[in-house]
């Protein structure tokens, strides 16, 4: 099952944005500076992950009977059944059934958002109650709310992957 991701337009290009400047930099210093060593351009490249992590990596994604925030590295995971409700106050967030907040990081408040009433996250917050209102789910009336956290090392394994390979070939060739 494929899930929809709800991201924050202009967080994602905040975050997008230097990793692309940091990755051309980190070329650039394999390329044409003179032989120090891997370590200048792996260290530089290193912004470039953790930019990629905090501007698309971190998202919120659903399908029709879960729920999952990722922030930065780790992934919280509920099911549809036990979100009483998403809500905008403070940024967008997702209240459980216990009382407990799960929040991102791309959602987060501000104070420009708390005097304009957020209205930026509106569609991200239309997206998620429509989908809370659609999720196949089987009521659970009392018990534990169970949240599963996790970190998606595949997808941060391939971005590894195809942020450092090239440049670990292009040192190589130079090398």
């Amino acid at each position: 099952m494929r899930a929809n991701v709800v991201r924050r337009p202009l967080f994602t290009w905040i975050g997008l944005t230097p990793a692309v400047g940091f990755y051309a930099c980190a070329i650039y210093v394999a390329a044409f500076l003179p032989e120090d060593g891997y370590a200048p351009p792996l260290a530089i490249a290193a912004f470039t992950f953790f930019f990629w992590l905090l501007g698309w990596h971190s998202a919120i994604r659903f399908t029709a009977t879960h729920l999952s925030v990722t922030n930065i590295v780790v992934t919280s995971t509920v099911e549809w059944s036990d979100v009483r409700r998403v809500i905008v106050h403070d940024g967008l967030g997702i209240e459980l059934r216990d009382g407990r907040e799960l929040g991102s990081i791309a959602f987060g408040g501000s104070l420009i958002g708390t005097f304009s009433g957020y209205p930026t996250y509106q569609t991200a917050y239309r997206t998620l109650q429509k989908a809370r209102k659609k999720a196949q789910h089987r009521e659970r009336h009392g018990g534990p709310v169970r949240v599963r956290w996790s970190i998606d090392w595949r997808r941060q394994l391939t971005a590894a992957a195809a942020i450092y390979g090239p440049l670990l070939l292009l040192l190589a060739l130079r090398g």
